[in-house]
């Protein structure tokens, strides 16, 4: 036994006197977390699988090792290296570059992989990590590490020591253990500026002083003095100081005597032989828009619009258009911003290869020089893959095409026709063990316009253009293949607006969204569409299947606070969508001619709200939260009471409850029941109401593979419906809430992250009361409701 557990933890690969640094912890810290100091933890214990005593990474490593040799992997290397640059040049020679250039590729990837051998290791090693043999002068790095770290926060007087203790049947896992003792912190009691005979830097810095980063009262933290730099900097740029830098800027900490207060001296340091800095005036604008464009005929032209010199081969593009995308003009003062901003908005256009912003200060002027290469006029991309439905949560191929025509009219737009062809696996609408091929196909034509269209005047559209707005129009058809349930079209068209504000909110406003949509049905689906219907006795599901005219306007807005996605920081996503269906009918002639029609014509109001929110902690964990509440109702006469199938809630799969199938959770805690008792979700269950919430545990197992425990809650009800517990009501809806916990894997391939979860119903409202706790019913092997359900996706669920 003890020589199995020492293989566990790694100490049979010891040598002589060394020791495994088998755990490190802090204590006596009460303001500075744990998180932030052990950062500084110099060298790091083994990762141990699932927090038991067991590092089976430290084995993968030491397996791999006995069989690598790094001069054997240099070795091959230079092999390749020569023999793709020998093939390379018999192909240049032969004027083949297609081949050349196919070698090249092919080169390069094979090289990549080698050097990421000879420096990480071969593939086993990578997977795995070095044994952790214990070094004291590393535990005394880290301690006065520690020690800077306490200081630079403000606790000038702080202690840090450690200690440690073995443990172990031979004394070989070393536990080191930091104590700190921060005592007091000191605070900035006064700030005063000191910018010498510069009156202009120093009323600036009194005017903006609301921004400071380092405010009277706060604890001294020399990240904030940093970041008070930076601000400095940007704030002196922006007021035209082009030359200037954050190393002007320089900081006098004074200690009142016998306390721990502080006064803060900030010095804006002249420049060399200078009383004092220079503000730039800009002079002149040029805009090259076509950089690294041969002609033959000479010289660029040179135009001139809204004091702005255009210097071009050929006129491309209307200037009036791209001068709203330039904020830089002669006569003002240098801008950092302004120049970002330019930057930006002409990237955002999607015409250029690359916008680049320099400033010529040579003889005595002061001129701001941008330069643009054009993209290509026509851009074919096509992408081949698998893709994972998150309604049916099953994986199936799909083929895109795009085809963009980049400024073909001459005023920046982007004509772009794109089509995409997708195979998915889907379970019968109404029998979730019968697997069905789906077939989806679409195509859609769209132009988007680099600004409003609509009677602004090219003031306010300039004003606008800092928001990158854009007006999307386009038409589609949609066809879609459910086999035994239907076979659905749909012609569409579509106008509408897309922008973001400075604050990072994005919007898009559709303003009129329209849908002819034909359905065919399967003869079974429709029988079970009219007893759904006959049960309900409220919102008539086959209606939504009828020849229909669907318009809608629509509204969202959305938010990724501190780049939500990046899994490094605490970040957050947040997205509002409303919409309202039918708003064409409170037209009178619409109206008249919707009652002549045979199409149905549906009136409906709906909204969503979509709230994520996650946070590292520790070295490999991650705690990732969402909250999904929605709600749609139809109203009118026109529709008979029902919504568009697509506009209707549902609940289980992959992105949603995981330990329901697919779109069978609900409606509230109704639920059919088989000739045994036994609860059937056998059938979608559409809903009108939307509440979903998860947390997810995420912890890094090893390498490209990370584990995941998580618990989902929701479900989703009938706004009007006589099926018991189906309706929702405020007094009763928070006892049909369903819970569902599991775990999961996740494997990361650089380009897509595959998702295996496994879910087990923990609470089913669908049982009576006092039994809808059903974790003494789950059964591992299968046969019931409670055998756990597999979920496989593309990506993180949320």
């Amino acid at each position: 036994m003890a020589i199995a557990f020492s293989s566990c933890v790694g100490t049979k690969y010891l040598e002589g006197d060394e020791k495994v640094l088998f755990k490190q912890k802090i204590k006596g810290n009460q303001f500075i977390t744990d998180e932030s100091l052990d950062n500084f933890y110099a060298q790091e214990a083994n990762k141990r699988l699932l927090l038991l005593p067991i590092s089976p990474y430290v084995a993968f490593f030491e397996v791999g090792q006995r069989y690598y040799s790094k001069e054997k992997a240099e070795q091959e290397l230079e092999n390749v290296k020569s023999a793709y640059q020998e093939k390379i040049q018999k192909a240049n020679e032969l004027e083949k570059k297609g081949k050349a250039q196919r070698l090249d590729r092919k080169r390069f990837k094979k090289t990549e992989r080698l050097n990421k051998k000879i420096s990480e290791g071969n593939l086993l090693m990578r997977w795995g990590e070095p044994l952790a043999v214990y070094d004291s002068a590393e535990a005394e790095y880290s301690r006065s590490q520690m020690k800077l770290f306490l200081e630079s926060k403000g606790y000038f007087n702080a202690e840090v020591a450690f200690r440690t203790i073995t443990k172990g049947l031979r004394k070989e896992r070393v536990l080191v253990t930091y104590q700190i003792k921060e005592r007091n912190a000191y605070y900035i009691d006064s700030i005063f500026y000191n910018t010498g005979f510069d009156t202009t830097m120093l009323v600036l810095l009194k005017v903006f002083r609301q921004a400071s980063k380092v405010k009277e009262g706060d604890k001294y933290d020399q990240a904030a003095l940093r970041a008070e730099r930076e601000r400095i900097e940007i704030l002196m740029k922006n007021r035209g100081y082009f030359a200037f830098n954050r190393q002007f800027v320089e900081f006098n900490v004074f200690q009142s005597p016998d306390t721990n207060l502080l006064s803060l001296e900030v010095i804006i340091n002249r420049p060399a032989n200078q009383d004092k800095h220079k503000q730039f005036i800009i002079d002149k604008v040029n805009f090259t828009t076509d950089v690294n464009i041969q002609d033959d005929n000479g010289k660029r032209t040179e135009d001139i619009f809204n004091k702005i010199h255009y210097y071009y081969y050929k006129p491309q593009y209307k200037k009036k258009i791209i001068d709203q995308r330039v904020f830089i003009r002669p006569g003002q003062l240098y801008s950092l911003n302004k120049t970002f901003d330019t930057q930006r908005q002409l990237g955002n256009l999607d015409m250029f290869r690359f916008v680049n912003v320099k400033y010529d200060t040579a003889g005595g002027d002061f001129i701001a020089n941008i330069f643009t290469s054009p993209l290509d006029k026509y851009q074919i991309s096509n992408e081949v893959g698998v893709n994972v439905n998150v309604s049916y949560g099953l994986p199936g191929p799909f083929y895109n095409l795009s085809l963009k025509n980049r400024n073909p009219f001459g005023g920046v737009e982007i004509l772009e026709l794109s089509g995409r062809l997708g195979l998915d696996g889907v379970a019968n609408f109404t029998d979730e063990t019968d697997i069905r091929r789906s077939t989806d196909a679409r195509v859609n034509l769209t132009l988007i316009f680099p600004h409003f269209l609509f009677p602004l005047g090219n003031t306010l559209k300039a004003r606008f253009a800092l928001l990158n707005p854009k007006t999307i129009t386009g038409v589609g058809y949609n066809y879609t293949d459910r086999p035994g349930s239907y076979i659905r079209t749909n012609v569409n068209g579509s106008f509408g607006y897309s922008w973001r504000d400075q604050k990072k909110w994005i919007y898009d406003f559709t303003l009129a969204d329209l849908n002819v949509i034909q359905s065919k049905l399967d003869s079974a689906f429709s029988d079970q569409l009219d007893i759904l219907d006959d049960n309900s006795r409220g919102v008539q599901l086959k209606n939504s299947f009828l020849p229909s005219f669907v318009s809608s306007t629509y509204l969202s807005v959305a938010k990724n606070f501190n780049n939500y996605g990046n899994e490094k920081e605490r970040a957050s996503f947040i997205k509002f969508f409303l919409e309202a269906g039918g708003n064409m009918l409170h037209f009178n002639n619409f109206a008249a001619f919707s009652e002549r029609s045979d199409l149905i014509f549906y009136q409906f109001v709906k909204s969503n709200i979509d709230f994520r929110h996650y946070f590292p902690y520790g070295r490999s964990s991650t705690l990732a939260f969402r909250v999904n509440v929605g709600a749609a109702r139809s109203y009118g006469g026109f529709s008979g009471g029902a919504l568009p199938y697509e506009k209707f809630f549902f609940a289980g799969g992959s992105s949603s409850i995981r330990a329901w199938a697919p779109r069978r959770l609900g409606p509230g805690s109704y639920v059919d029941k088989d000739e045994n008792g036994e609860a059937r979700y056998d059938f979608e269950k559409p809903g009108e109401v939307l509440f979903e919430s998860s947390i997810e545990l995420r912890r890094n197992l090893f390498s490209f593979i990370d584990g995941a425990f998580f618990i989902d809650i929701g479900n989703v009800w009938s706004i009007s419906d006589s099926r018991p517990g189906a309706e929702f009501k405020l007094d009763s809806f928070y006892r049909q809430i369903a819970i569902g916990t599991g775990v999961g894997m996740r494997i990361d391939f650089s380009f897509l992250i595959l998702r295996l979860d496994l879910g087990f119903k923990a609470y089913d409202p669908g049982q009576e009361r006092g039994e809808r706790w059903t974790i003494n019913r789950w059964n591992l092997i299968g046969g019931n409701n409670y055998s756990p359900t597999f979920n496989l996706g593309i990506g993180y669920p949320f």
